[in-house]
């Protein structure tokens, strides 16, 4: 089955370099085309369900329903479903992201719905999935409280939410795939980005997430949630560990770590600052929604 699919990426490849290259102008300095290889990985897509699976050990099953909010070009809704069977739903506001996502559907054989909708909007019912997932997608959004909210709203009781998420108050930029300074306002941030020669005008078109924010936009939600983990515990064996993949541009956040491993001390201090700080990289928010109460008699 991987095979085939590789194949079906493959066809797709160039058309969705195009699309990352309009999108990332003057960001950053990859090649386009392995950036879509990444976004179009059947291996990164089964990676992405090994961390959910690190949390939620057996909870995904082909009987469950899992929406993905901003399937970007529909690697994980379409791959998911024809790897392991699951009922993968998603939603892409983006036409040119959705139009490909939907021609890789097509061409991968499987039968798939992305909606075009966002995801402070989601046409779904109430309670209408177990399981709502998104990869990189919380920062790009217009009003993350509000995606939040939605995501809930769809989802069954005991069911999980399941967000990751660049964090801000981090030392590394994954956008740019430079190192970063932590907790940087954003018109320090464009200068910043200025230094190395970037367009710092992408620098609007982001939410600067971070632990404390999440915090913030999860607490009105707590009386129908309880929060599993914001994923300090996945970076600090990644960190000790290096055992990520290299997708897009964290083969430099890669080599870094790399070097830092030979200076052990500061390895661990790094950790332990990085813990104390909430400076990890990134964020994976992880949401229970609670059982609903039955009335008495």
């Amino acid at each position: 089955m991987k095979d085939q699919l590789a194949v079906v990426a493959e066809k797709m490849k160039g058309k969705v370099a195009r699309v990352i290259a309009g999108w990332l102008e003057g960001v950053t300095y990859t090649d386009f085309e392995a950036a879509a290889e990444t976004h179009l990985s059947p291996e990164h897509v089964e990676e992405k369900i090994t961390v959910i699976q690190r949390y939620l050990p057996g909870f995904l099953t082909p009987e469950k329903k899992i929406l993905e909010v901003g399937s970007g070009f529909g690697a994980f809704t379409v791959f998911s479903r024809a790897i392991y069977g699951y009922r993968t739903y998603g939603v892409e506001p983006d036409p040119l992201a959705r139009d490909l996502a939907r021609e890789l559907a097509e061409l991968t054989g499987v039968d798939v719905s992305i909606e075009n909708c966002a995801g402070e909007n989601l046409s779904f019912a109430d309670q209408s999935f177990d399981f709502v997932y998104s990869s990189n997608v919380l920062e790009h959004v217009q009003d993350p409280a509000r995606v939040l909210a939605e995501s809930i709203r769809v989802l069954k009781p005991e069911g999980y939410l399941f967000f990751t998420y660049p964090n801000f108050c981090s030392v590394w930029e994954g956008h740019y795939g430079i190192l970063w300074i932590p907790c940087l306002s954003k018109p320090l941030a464009k200068a910043y980005v200025r230094l190395f020669g970037r367009n710092p005008g992408y620098i609007d078109s982001l939410q600067f997430l971070n632990v404390g924010f999440t915090r913030r936009i999860v607490k009105p939600l707590l009386d129908q949630v309880e929060v599993m983990t914001f994923g300090a515990d996945l970076w600090q064996e990644r960190m000790r560990t290096l055992k990520f993949g290299i997708w897009g541009q964290t083969s430099k956040l890669k080599t870094a770590l790399t070097l830092m491993h030979k200076l052990p001390f500061l390895l661990e201090l790094g950790i332990s600052i990085g813990k104390l700080m909430h400076w990890y990289y990134p964020i994976v928010l992880v949401l229970r929604k609670k059982a609903v109460d039955l009335p008495a008699g």
